[in-house]
């Protein structure tokens, strides 16, 4: 293993590791080269955009043919199972994006494969990386919100139907919506209040788009161990969503721009009274780049010989609560993640 740079392959290589995590991730990491890139299709462009790296159409192939630490996987779900295990029967250290599978039980074989094969597992959740998202968490930590009393995470765009986009279509990824963004504001609401979901009543519908057998929007109403009530709204059918962050506490309510998307700027703001005018405090985005934090963090643990701070335990609970929204919203009551 490099003692002072990690060797990163990358597996699909197109979509969001072309568009965010290899040019603002894994390029600029200080712990951190790329060493090869993989998609299913003639990817020589996108080596030649990052310095004529290695590039392949197989995933044996990039593995056996170039020495790497950790690869980072950005293909749909249902393939993740078998590229982690292709990665770990190496040794290779795995970042997968979220979800990290179509199901539970593949979630936990997935984790299971890695802890065997004694390499480590990340989950691709960057949001937690944000820098508003971190002062969020410290905020709440420090009781300046006072007892967390409800939170809302809402996260929006338009996603027109699309060939090829395995997001609409059930076989390919189990859910629409918040199977895509929705553990995204789940998990990013159990970062900042410091709680697990306990419980979920979800709904789904197609109010825009009919997709094949998924939603385009959901939204979940989360009991969190602490007793808070978290909210999660999701669409894949608004074009100007506000994308915020909100957390109410007992003393003061704290508001979140910019830490829900893929964007490293925002403010954030403590409020003390209803309209909202009286600020406590507010908080400009430095702009650290999330992605290249969320790599460096992965790096470091391989480094440092550490667990991840978004690990594989992450990802398979996440797939649970993911898994309590579906089933709350076909059974019509409420689940408890416990049970899932």
């Amino acid at each position: 293993m490099a003692e002072t740079k990690i060797r990163w392959g990358v597996i699909g290589a197109r979509g969001i590791a072309d568009k965010r995590t290899i040019p603002e991730g894994i390029i600029p990491a200080n712990n951190s080269e790329l060493a090869a890139i993989m998609s299913r299709t003639d990817v020589r462009q996108l080596s030649e955009k990052y310095g004529g790296v290695p590039w392949f159409t197989d995933v044996g192939e990039m593995l056996d043919s170039v020495e790497m630490d950790a690869c980072y996987i950005a293909t749909p779900p249902h393939t993740h199972l078998e590229q982690v295990q292709a990665c770990a029967e190496r040794g290779v250290h795995v970042l997968c994006e979220k979800p990290l599978a179509i199901s539970v039980k593949e979630a936990e074989q997935i984790r299971t494969v890695c802890e065997e094969a004694g390499v480590k597992l990340g989950i691709g959740f960057m949001m937690p990386f944000h820098h508003l998202s971190v002062e969020a968490k410290r905020i709440v930590d420090e009781g300046i919100l006072g007892q967390v009393v409800s939170a809302r995470a809402q996260l929006g765009f338009d996603y027109p139907p699309m060939e090829g986009a395995f997001r609409q279509v059930r076989e390919l990824h189990r859910g629409g919506v918040f199977m895509d963004v929705g553990n995204h504001g789940a998990g990013l609401i159990e970062f900042v209040v410091g709680a697990r979901v306990d419980a979920v009543m979800a709904m789904v519908e197609n109010v825009v788009y009919d997709y094949e057998g998924v939603e385009d929007t959901a939204t979940a109403i989360l009991h969190l161990a602490n007793r808070a009530i978290a909210v999660v709204d999701t669409s894949f059918g608004t074009a100007a969503a506000q994308n915020l962050l909100e957390i109410n506490g007992a003393k003061r309510t704290l508001v979140a721009e910019g830490v829900l998307g893929q964007t490293s700027g925002g403010v954030l703001r403590v409020v003390e009274n209803s309209n909202r005018k009286k600020e406590y405090l507010r908080i400009e985005s430095d702009c650290r780049n999330m992605y290249q934090e969320e790599i460096e963090a992965f790096a470091e643990a391989i480094i440092n010989d550490t667990n991840p701070p978004m690990d594989g335990a992450e990802g398979v609970w996440s797939q649970r609560v993911v898994e309590a929204a579906y089933q709350s919203a076909e059974r019509g009551e409420l689940v408890r993640v416990a049970d899932v």
